[in-house]
């Protein structure tokens, strides 16, 4: 099982997954959130929460913006045409964003991760 998995679970899932195992007490009362980091330490998965670098994400924040100073403009001049054009780019300029970030974690998460080794005493 991996985070993909796990985090596509519905919290009942997840607090029948936690019940499973006798050291976690309280599983009921838990958020979403505090299960899944219960569940990834005891299944042993590596929780990603930062944005991987080099994906270009300045770049697309810088123009939307841009995009936001235009459409600043557009409702100032009631010019409503302009106006959906606008919001259109800054939705599309997100969802790109979005993809970008996505499939930079899952190229990140593909990569094979190096054993770690118990330092010698």
């Amino acid at each position: 099982m991996d985070l993909h998995e796990i985090e596509h679970k519905t919290v009942s899932e997840l607090r029948e997954m936690a019940g499973k195992y006798e050291d976690i007490e309280g599983a009921s009362g838990l958020k979403k959130e505090q299960l899944l980091e219960l569940l990834c330490e005891k299944l042993g998965i590596d929780r990603q929460t930062h944005v991987p670098e080099g994906i270009g994400r300045r770049k697309i924040k810088a123009e939307i913006r841009g995009l936001r100073r235009k459409r600043d403009e557009a409702l100032e001049k009631r010019d409503g045409a302009a106006l959906a054009a606008v919001r259109g780019a800054i939705k599309s300029q997100k969802r790109r964003l979005r993809r970008q970030i996505a499939a930079a974690l899952r190229k990140e998460a593909a990569k094979p991760q190096a054993v770690k080794e118990a330092p010698a005493s």
